[in-house]
């Protein structure tokens, strides 16, 4: 359990009425936590306490389960709610959907707080701040160091702690109720 990879990278992923559902599950309860602390901004960027819900995600129901699930909650239920939908937020929709999915992807257990604080609350994060700070300065409206700083500042704290601790937490329930990604894809 102290490896920071997986022994073998799976990129496919069964989909089917129960990944739907976690899918939906997840971009509701993401979406509404970003959409809930909108009005606490630092410039262009969200305080955003509730982005290790995608971390979280990924690494309970698979990569493209949590990928999904923060892409629709960030960019179709956030930003419509907020008003910010548009163009502008296609590095968000991309960053987000990469911040779930590189750990979905990469943790090798949940319980293993290193491998969730790597994947998810260092590099999900700084590829998320950098698709976001990316975007919005190739549109020239602010730049890429000022947005890309501000992601990090908005999305560490609470990937880098929060999401060790829930995934180890939650992990066995998770487990026992027979969701989590890799045992199903093993008792297929």
């Amino acid at each position: 359990m102290d490896r920071l990879i997986p022994e073998k990278i799976i990129w496919k992923q069964k989909f089917g009425t129960l990944e739907i559902a976690l899918t939906i599950i997840g971009a509701v309860l993401y979406g509404l936590g970003a959409f809930s602390t909108m009005n606490w901004a630092i410039g262009f960027i969200t305080l955003r306490p509730f982005a290790f819900i995608a971390v979280v995600w990924g690494v309970f129901f698979g990569p493209w389960v949590g990928g999904l699930a923060a892409l629709i909650g960030n960019t179709f239920i956030s930003d419509i709610l907020a008003g910010w939908f548009g163009i502008g937020g296609v590095g968000g929709a991309i960053g987000n959907f990469m911040m779930a999915f590189i750990p979905g992807l990469l943790v090798p257990h949940p319980k293993n707080w290193k491998a969730v604080a790597l994947w998810g609350g260092i590099v999900g994060t700084l590829v998320v701040a950098f698709f976001v700070g990316g975007w919005i300065a190739l549109m020239g409206f602010a730049p890429f160091w000022t947005l890309f700083s501000t992601v990090l500042i908005a999305d560490v704290p609470p990937n880098l702690i929060i999401a060790p601790i829930i995934c180890a937490w939650l992990f066995n329930r998770v487990q026992k109720r027979g969701l989590y990604w890799r045992d199903r894809l093993e008792n297929k």
